[in-house]
């Protein structure tokens, strides 16, 4: 009796594992490391930002239980809100009016869970289109950075920012910067100049998505680590777009050849927060290797021509929104060839079975 009910304990009832984690706890982390850029903003007291953050969030909140067929008890359904809510808010700049935020982000949500399903059904990122139609309806808020001529010919134009304080150097930046000179980059025989510790830490920009690079660096690092993110996209997205810059930018203002500034562009227009938490949005991207290859190319290409060098302030929502379109002919040919591939295995099986009862 003891034997059968130690048999009855250890008997598993979920005897399957994930080789990857579960969609809930992809959830959760992102949620997670969103909310670390949300505490970034009250450690810094944005409050114009947070008060962006919270339109945003109710808009997203009231499309989604305005839906009678939801199940307002799955807590899957309000993190997923959540993190929409939260991502919308973070591409929006501070200056922008709260009440057109939500009504904006409210109508966008709510038109495309009612067209194409939201969530993993929808084939276009709900945040980068409510941006991007932000930016048509209010293109007086975002912030435009203008560079002197001369900029073109130098290449740390980034540092030509920081020196004329288009990016503000934090108190603790000078301290920082020495310690890392004289503990690590001594080492190699390099220096780095003050400032880009500023930049990566808090460029100040009005846009929070822009602002804090090295937290999203980190949470890109964590992404990548927990098999949250697949790595073909931000790599070949991150590749072509950082060559494209060094190589090909300078031709178009008479720079020289290798000199494109691949840091400004990097740090600039939100480029490593939406490569890492819109770039593969669910149900927007290709399902093979091959697809998630040409995905990443072709977001790297079109970011060279939409962002240049980067300061766009909301260029990379129009380029999510092109490559998602993209992504549905890739995802067309991926199937079709999914389909050649399935029905010559089968017709495989069934001729060998036929000759099998032949015999």
């Amino acid at each position: 009796m003891k034997n059968k009910e130690s048999l009855y304990k250890s008997i598993f009832l979920g005897p399957f594992t994930y080789l990857r984690p579960s969609v809930r706890t992809e959830a959760y982390i992102v949620l997670s490391l969103l909310l670390c850029q949300v505490a970034m903003l009250f450690v810094t007291k944005s409050f114009d930002s947070l008060l962006i953050l919270l339109a945003s969030l109710l808009a997203s909140y009231a499309a989604e239980f305005l839906n009678k067929n939801q199940n307002y008890k799955n807590l899957f359904v309000i993190i997923a809100s959540t993190i929409r809510g939260l991502v919308i808010g973070l591409l929006l700049p501070a200056n922008f009016p709260p009440l057109a935020v939500f009504f904006i982000a409210f109508f966008v949500l709510f038109i495309n869970k009612h067209t194409l399903g939201g969530f993993a059904n929808s084939w276009i990122n709900p945040a980068a289109i409510t941006a991007a139609i932000c930016w048509i309806i209010g293109v007086r808020f975002f912030p435009a950075i203008e560079l002197p001529g001369t900029a073109f010919q130098s290449k740390n134009i980034a540092l030509i920012l920081i020196q004329n304080g288009t990016f503000p150097l934090n108190s603790f930046d000078v301290t920082v910067t020495n310690f890392l000179n004289r503990r690590l980059f001594s080492l190699f025989g390099v220096s780095i100049p003050e400032g880009y510790f500023s930049l990566l830490w808090d460029s100040h920009a009005s846009i929070p998505a822009f602002r804090f690079n090295l937290l999203t660096i980190v949470s890109s690092i964590i992404l990548l680590g927990t098999d949250v993110l697949n790595p073909i996209i931000p790599t070949v997205f991150i590749f072509t777009y950082g060559i494209l810059v060094k190589v090909a930018a300078p031709f178009f203002y008479d720079g020289s050849i290798f000199q494109g500034d691949v840091i400004l562009a990097l740090l600039s227009s939100g480029t490593l927060f939406c490569t890492f938490f819109l770039l593969q949005w669910h149900g927007t991207t290709p399902f093979t290797n091959r697809g998630k290859f040409l995905y990443g190319l072709f977001a790297g290409i079109l970011a060279f021509f939409i962002l240049g060098i980067g300061l766009s302030p909301a260029g990379f929502a129009f380029i999510i929104l092109i490559t998602n379109i993209l992504s549905l002919f890739i995802q067309s040919v991926e199937n079709h060839f999914l389909k050649e591939f399935t029905n010559s295995v089968l017709l495989q099986q069934v001729k060998a079975v036929k000759e099998g009862n032949d015999a």
